[in-house]
C-alpha cells in the first residue's frame, strides 16, 4: 500500500462477481462498503490500496432474516438499518443500542456491520455487542462458506480470521427473546465520539 491520488474502484453487481475479483491475486483489491474508514484515511494521507471492490447494496449482504432460533443479519445492513428494524430491538437490544452510537447520522446511514467488524479497531462500536451474542460470522469465497464464531473471529489489531479470498457474508445470531443485554461507550463526548472504553454484557 501506499499514498495513491486515485483508487481503482470495482463495482460488481453480485456476490459471485465480487468473489470472483477476489479470488485473483491480479483483480482483488480492498472490500469496500460505506466508505467511512476508507475514504477518511485517504483524505488523511493514510496509505490506502490503488484497488478496491465495493460490495455497497449487494442484495445477497443487505438483508435481516429472522428465523426460529436465530437472526440472519447481511454484513452490508447499516447501522442506521439495525437501529430502524424494530423487529430484532427485543432479541439484541445491545448490538442495536451500539449501532445507535455509530458516529453521526450520515455515518450510520452509510457504515455497515460487516465493516464495523473487518476494520477490526478497538474503537469498534459494534464489536463487544457482537462478541456476548454467542453468535458467528459467516465467510464467503469461490469455494464455498465457511462459520467462525465471533469469538475467534478477531485475532489482533486490525487483524480478522478470513482470507483474502473471502467476503463477510452475514452474522448469525442467536434470538435471546427478552434477555438483558446492556452496551455502554464511553467517550470524550457523549455523541460523535470515538470509544474510549465499551462493554457489553
Amino acid at each position: 500500500m501506499k499514498t495513491t491520488e486515485s483508487i481503482n474502484i470495482r463495482f460488481p453487481q453480485t456476490l459471485r462477481e465480487a468473489l470472483r475479483l477476489q479470488a485473483d491475486e491480479k483483480t482483488r483489491g480492498r472490500l469496500l462498503a460505506g466508505g467511512t474508514d476508507l475514504m477518511v484515511q485517504w483524505a488523511s494521507g493514510v496509505p490506502v490500496p490503488e484497488r478496491a471492490t465495493s460490495i455497497w447494496n449487494l442484495p445477497e449482504l443487505c438483508s435481516i432474516e429472522i428465523r426460529k432460533d436465530d437472526i440472519l443479519i447481511g454484513a452490508g445492513v447499516t447501522h442506521a438499518f439495525l437501529v430502524d428494524a424494530r423487529p430484532i430491538h427485543r432479541h439484541l437490544p445491545a448490538l442495536v443500542a451500539a449501532a445507535a452510537t455509530v458516529g453521526a447520522a450520515q455515518i450510520q446511514a452509510r457504515g455497515t456491520l460487516g465493516g464495523n467488524a473487518a476494520n477490526a479497531s478497538p474503537a469498534g462500536d459494534t464489536a463487544p455487542a457482537l462478541l456476548v451474542s454467542g453468535g458467528t460470522v459467516l465467510l464467503a469465497s469461490l469455494e464455498g462458506t465457511r462459520e467462525v464464531p465471533l469469538d475467534r473471529f478477531w485475532t489482533g489489531y486490525r487483524q480478522i480470521n478470513a482470507r483474502p479470498d473471502e467476503i463477510i457474508l452475514a452474522f448469525r445470531l442467536p434470538k435471546k427473546g427478552t434477555a438483558r443485554e446492556r452496551f455502554r461507550k464511553i467517550g470524550t463526548r457523549k455523541a460523535q465520539a470515538i470509544s474510549k472504553v465499551m462493554a457489553a454484557s
